[in-house]
């Protein structure tokens, strides 16, 4: 998760295609492709094309219905018993001209069908103004959890993720450990440099931690300058050992304004999620705590606190 969400504009839309027949998927991934923007990937395996469907970030499913291992209505079962699945839409293309399988199709949450042989020009028409409310749909949603400045998640965004890895720690009973950070005498920046140089330096540190961080982990702007980051399945030690890599990676960076070059250190608070807590923000207040025990000793370090 430490890549955050992508725009949907600066990617290819990705098609899967499922069907049993490879003249007829390699077809219609031959239609699709012409479209601007398309990233037709074909399966003829029912099973490869429902792994690679919930494992990836798919755009939109072209669907068959009859497969010998897998059939298209239990294909969109399996799809739509993923939450995060519920907004890819789902075309079923088949050549059983009946009204009832057509019916339950979409009452197991396909969102059109296409009938057998496929016309191009239906095809690509259909699917392009899907896809259109796909890239839209994803827009919205980076709108609503992406901070515009530094493409972290926002606060909101953030607290759900993090409260959802909080529930899955209690569940399995895996480590999780939390950080808080905070650009140290940040006012001066703003002050000495100007605030666009001073949005810069926050764009640098959270570009800084995406690049230190493991893909599972993940940032989020509280405010300000106040960040906090999640790292699930991470002891006491782990999470000592990645925020002082962060601080030191953030501490020898640096940008060029036309002021001069600008230094910047960042402040940051260790906790590790206890069985005391009842909810994640427990924790993030304990972070906090010890964040702010770093700024009394004297700033640019780690001070962490935990439940004994």
């Amino acid at each position: 998760m430490a890549s955050q969400i992508q725009s949907s504009n600066s990617r290819k839309m990705n098609i899967a295609i499922i069907d049993d027949a490879k003249v007829n998927a390699k077809l219609i991934a031959a239609y699709v492709k012409k479209l601007d923007n398309a990233n037709p990937t074909v399966f003829t395996k029912a099973s490869d094309g429902l792994t690679y469907c919930l494992e990836q970030d798919v755009d939109i499913i072209l669907l068959d219905y009859k497969m010998p291992e897998i059939d298209g209505l239990t294909f969109i079962e399996r799809i739509r018993a993923v939450p995060e699945k519920s907004g890819v839409p789902i075309v079923m293309i088949t050549s059983v001209d009946d009204r009832n399988i057509l019916r339950q199709a979409l009452d197991v949450g396909a969102n059109d069908f296409l009938t057998k042989p496929v016309d191009e020009v239906e095809l690509t028409a259909r699917v392009r103004n899907m896809l259109s409310l796909r890239a839209y749909a994803l827009e919205l949603k980076q709108m609503a959890t992406i901070d515009a400045l530094t493409a972290t998640y926002n606060r909101r965004y953030f607290l759900d993720e993090a409260e959802k890895e909080f529930l899955r720690s209690r569940r399995y009973h895996t480590p999780l450990s939390i950080l808080m950070l905070d650009a140290d005498k940040f006012k001066r920046i703003n002050d000495t440099y100007g605030h666009a140089s001073g949005d810069i330096v926050l764009s640098s540190i959270c570009d800084i931690c995406r690049s230190e961080l493991r893909s599972f982990d993940f940032i989020g702007r509280l405010g300000g300058e106040e960040f906090a980051i999640c790292l699930p399945e991470t002891i006491q030690q782990e999470a000592m050992q990645i925020a002082e890599r962060l601080r030191t990676a953030i501490e020898n960076a640096s940008i060029t304004t036309e002021k001069g070059d600008i230094r910047f250190t960042v402040s940051i608070g260790l906790t590790v999620v206890d069985c005391a807590d009842s909810y994640f923000t427990d924790a993030l207040e304990r972070a906090d705590t010890s964040l702010y025990q770093a700024k009394r000793n004297g700033r640019n370090q780690v001070s962490g606190l935990f439940v004994e």
